[in-house]
């Protein structure tokens, strides 16, 4: 202890700087928890050119600001590294916001605010489509008027049915590019529902729909573009500022796209099927291959119990490792994670040692017996706590043994499968059965993801020469009852040294 304490004065007394540049921003009074072993603790970060520069004391740290460094007071809460999930479905995530769920809505301004929540998200001038709204049944029963979402929606067209598809509800901003004003008139069958002034309301009826819907893009889900910039802002929002994607589709073009344009709000890690294996490896790329925003080199596969495929499958890890690949199977299930072990151990003996951070994607459910396997080898177990731990979850992997074993673990959530806040999954971690520390918890979502991902040593923790990827919580989450970690909201996230979300 009080060697701890001595430590402890030493940092404060002399803050860890790296060359004395000013600061583009500057966090001050905060309660910062580096997930690094030293210092462990601060009160201040400061960036520059997208690093982190210094971390220490408040008075210390704002020493180097000048007139043109952003300074945000975080009035005593906590902040942590950016957290890093490492199990999504960033396209998935994206889509969810290519329609609006209206079917369960009570009254106009849920209405309302389900629109104006997907319109926080996704860029200008992408469509909000969606269906199932019946004003009948709310509280009062009004047909909706564009008044409800227009200061909400300015660069976003709406078009959305009602329940039997025979009504249809747009705003202003559809109006405009259908080019539809009070001189429209209502071509036979149809109906357009009207204010006082005779001006379009927002509610069309009937064949008058087709003024508005052939203004409807027929590729809205499949603008690989739209949908990720969507993801990505959604991410920012839950202080998500890394990702890594595990699809089965390319979706580098459109990544590397955002990237340039300066849309790209998280940092993706891109990881495709590994029956592609044979394509990366031609193209003569590693695991982890690219830069700071985008990478790939790794292959993804599911293993079941059907014991049939375990050649093939033995055959792609071995071909694909052996070209310096990364490679992930999914395995849910004691057979499954057998298999994927079985599979993993031969490889290694094939092809030697190296440092290849095999991984088994969920690692649910595996056998007792199996779990000494991981830590043997070196085999990073990517798991989903509230996917299977959460409200709907009965599982019964024990974390504690877990983490006991020593085993490599990297935190996700699988989203768009379930949800994609990464404060539920620890929670879920840190609350069932057999759970594990809070900070076990965070650092699996920072360290131990950034491990999973060939990246420890530019990011996951908060030391100088580290990426400026920064989250402010309204809570400490290390303080207050588990049970309330969930609702704990994100304030800030920083990626790159700029702000990209901010609550207020």
């Amino acid at each position: 202890m009080k060697f701890f304490t001595v430590v402890l004065i030493l940092f404060f007394v002399f803050p860890v700087f790296a060359a004395p540049d000013n600061a583009d921003l500057i966090i001050i009074n905060a309660n910062v928890r580096t997930m690094a072993s030293l210092p462990a603790r601060a009160e201040a970060v400061a960036v520059a050119n997208g690093e982190i520069i210094a971390v220490g004391t408040t008075k210390a740290v704002r020493a180097l600001a000048d007139e043109n460094t952003k300074i945000i007071d975080a009035e005593g809460r906590l902040v942590l590294p950016g957290f890093n999930d490492a199990h999504v479905h960033l396209g998935a995530i994206g889509n969810t916001f290519s329609t609006v769920k209206l079917d369960d809505v009570k009254t106009p301004a849920e209405f309302a605010a389900r629109i104006a929540n997907v319109a926080k998200f996704i860029p200008k001038g992408r469509w909000i489509l969606g269906s199932g709204w019946d004003n009948t049944r709310w509280i009062p029963n009004d047909a909706p008027t564009k008044a409800l979402v227009d200061d909400a929606t300015p660069d976003n067209p709406v078009f959305v049915y009602n329940t039997d598809g025979k009504a249809a509800f747009v705003n202003t901003a559809a109006l405009k590019l259908a080019s539809i004003n009070k001189s429209t008139k209502e071509p036979p069958g149809g109906l357009i529902h009207r204010d006082t002034t005779g001006e379009p309301s927002g509610v069309f009826r009937g064949s008058a729909i087709i003024l508005i819907s052939r203004f409807v893009p027929t590729n809205h889900t499949k603008n690989w573009s739209e949908i990720i910039q969507t993801a990505s802002r959604y991410a920012a929002s839950l202080g998500i500022t890394s990702v890594q994607d595990t699809h089965s589709d390319d979706l580098l073009i459109p990544l590397r796209e955002l990237e340039l344009s300066g849309k790209l709000k998280t940092r993706v890690y891109d990881c495709i099927s590994l029956s592609d294996w044979q394509k990366l490896a031609a193209k003569k790329t590693k695991a982890a291959t690219g830069n700071a925003m985008v990478r790939t080199g790794c292959v993804k596969f599911f293993a079941e119990d059907d014991t049939e495929e375990t050649a093939e499958l033995d055959r792609d890890v071995a071909g694909a490792d052996k070209a310096g690949l990364q490679v992930a199977i999914h395995a849910i299930g004691p057979r499954p994670n057998e298999i994927v072990l079985d599979s993993f151990e031969k490889a290694i003996k094939a092809n030697g040692p190296r440092d290849r951070r095999f991984r088994v994607e969920h690692a649910h459910n595996a056998r007792p017996q199996d779990w000494p396997r991981f830590a043997r080898s070196n085999i990073i177990a990517s798991m989903q706590p509230w996917l299977f731990h959460g409200e709907n979850g009965a599982a019964s992997d024990d974390f504690k043994k877990i983490f006991d074993l020593r085993t490599i673990v990297a935190f996700g959530s699988d989203a768009s499968i379930t949800e994609f806040d990464p404060l539920l999954g620890i929670q879920a971690a840190v609350t069932s059965k057999n759970g594990i520390s809070v900070e076990q918890a965070v650092r699996t979502y920072t360290v131990g993801s950034a491990f999973a991902e060939f990246q420890e040593k530019v990011k996951g923790t908060i030391e100088v020469g580290k990426l400026a990827d920064l989250v402010i919580l309204s809570d400490d989450i290390f303080s207050i009852d588990r049970s309330k970690i969930s609702g704990v909201r994100v304030l800030t996230t920083i990626m790159n040294g700029s702000v990209v979300y901010a609550s207020n």
